[in-house]
């Protein structure tokens, strides 16, 4: 009788070891799946995180905004630029972010722009070891005159007009050099009427910004033709919903500054 028992608490023990070992089993099964799907989850959100190049793209429409609205003619490297196209971009750009409170100005109330300052703005798109020569020169109608004694330049009490403004469409990389698609667009209708319908304005062309390494940056270096057309489907981007403000950005950079240099330059005119 007493062997009898003890086979029976033998196998009712035995029962407990297994259902135990049964139940572990289950546990450390359900923590595999729940690690594995904690690991596809968070790999399937740094794979499209990497793959996010929204901010870069803002970054660089910024960085254009001025230059692609003076629309510079394509060129193969910087000394083959027009010269007085780029100028008058960087003078604009300058004038956008100084303390215009602290230039100098004329008894008309034109602000002399410093060199020195043209020098920092032209090596953060440029870089370096690009320089430009100061000297008086033309674009678009406007005369840009250069001071030798001040080393600025006198900028016309007026609103440089704005062609265009950048759509970052996409950026690859090409070893050393980044190729940025740009979509050229404007706010006006061939016939030069008003687009009032904002989410209808779409590049009416494209222009490939190349963008070459030095020291870890990348700077302009050329603008050359773009495979994308006005016809072809863009990538879809988040920049076309900030198409209004890109441009209202713009045309605040550009405008002038007080009433009375608006009041000096009708007069002018």
């Amino acid at each position: 009788m007493a062997k009898t028992n003890d086979a029976l608490a033998q196998q009712r023990a035995l029962r407990r070891r297994r259902r135990s070992r049964q139940l572990l089993g289950a546990v450390v099964c359900l923590l595999v799946v729940i690690g594995a799907v904690s690991v596809v989850t968070t790999g399937a959100g740094l794979v499209a995180k990497a793959f996010d190049d929204t901010d870069e793209k803002l970054a660089y429409e910024q960085r254009l905004m001025t230059l692609v609205g003076f629309d510079p003619v394509p060129f193969d490297s910087l000394d083959e630029a027009n010269q007085n196209t780029l100028l008058s971009a960087l003078i604009w750009e300058t004038l956008a972010n100084v303390d215009k409170d602290a230039l100098e100005h004329d008894d008309l109330g034109a602000p002399y722009l410093p060199t020195l300052e043209l020098d920092k703005t032209a090596a953060s798109l440029y870089g370096p070891d690009y320089k430009f020569t100061y000297e008086t020169f033309e674009d678009r109608g406007l005369t840009y005159t250069y001071d030798e004694e001040r080393s600025a330049f006198l900028v016309p009490i007026t609103s440089a007009i704005s062609d265009y403004y950048p759509q970052v469409e996409k950026i690859r990389r090409e070893g050393d050099t980044q190729r940025v698609t740009v979509g050229y667009l404007s706010q006006y209708n061939e016939d030069g009427s008003l687009i009032l319908n904002t989410s209808e304005i779409t590049p009416v062309k494209y222009y490939d910004y190349i963008f070459t390494r030095n020291d870890g940056n990348y700077y302009l270096s050329a603008i050359v033709s773009s495979d994308m057309t006005a016809s072809s489907s863009s990538e879809e981007t988040d920049s076309a919903d900030s198409v209004p403000n890109a441009q209202d950005q713009l045309m605040e950079q550009l405008a002038p500054e007080t009433d009375s240099q608006v009041t000096s330059a009708s007069a002018a005119e």
